[in-house]
């Protein structure tokens, strides 16, 4: 999402511009102090982190060798730092194509239902005149879904659904086929949605 504080160029498309980690990786001036800040703060709780946009492996370990460089900087320092799960957030269909390979590196992965669709159709999910076109029911989507969450239960990681279809009940027995471990939804599904699970079993 473009923001004018960060001086980024105007792009005629920026859906296929730099978002996500290509912004981190290419402007290391706004994620070095991110990372600072979470490696601080995972002294005091349980954190994880999800790097959005990933499309090739040597994204996310690039991101994965800065994430181990701010860490050995703040113990240099003296500060007290956790480890801290670092995810891949499967929104891009290299990212489920890819998937075997970056579960080897990834803690877990949470599939970006929207942009996933987008990306997979071709359809601008901010257009409103595509109608039936941008489809997240569409085969092609959920084929690319049970991809990640194959290469994700192989790696022995965890899997979610985050996005609009987290909370769609019409997938909900898909999801529950394929083995997704986590729905993210509002709190006003969740007891509805736990419901319907209990009496699936």
């Amino acid at each position: 999402k473009q923001v004018s504080y960060m001086g980024l160029e105007a792009e005629e498309n920026p859906a296929l511009g730099l978002r996500g980690l290509r912004i981190c990786l290419t402007r290391e001036e706004i994620f070095r102090p991110q990372l600072r800040a979470i490696y601080r703060a995972s002294a005091y709780g349980n954190l994880n982190v999800m790097f959005p946009m990933v499309a090739s492996v040597w994204e996310l370990k690039a991101a994965k060798a800065l994430c181990a460089k701010i860490r050995a900087e703040l113990e240099a320092e003296g500060i007290t730092t956790k480890e801290v799960p670092i995810g891949v957030m499967v929104e891009t269909p290299a990212a489920a194509v890819l998937a075997q390979e970056l579960a080897k590196e990834a803690a877990f992965f949470s599939v970006g239902t929207n942009d996933l669709t987008q990306y997979t159709l071709a359809c601008d999910r901010q257009c409103n005149d595509l109608g039936k076109f941008y489809d997240p029911h569409h085969p092609a989507v959920l084929r690319a879904v049970k991809m990640a969450a194959d290469a994700a239960h192989k790696a022995g990681i965890w899997i979610g659904i985050c996005g609009e279809l987290g909370a769609d009940l019409s997938l909900l027995p898909t999801f529950l086929a394929m083995g997704i471990d986590e729905l993210s939804m509002s709190p006003t599904s969740i007891l509805r949605t736990r419901k319907i699970i209990r009496d699936m079993d």
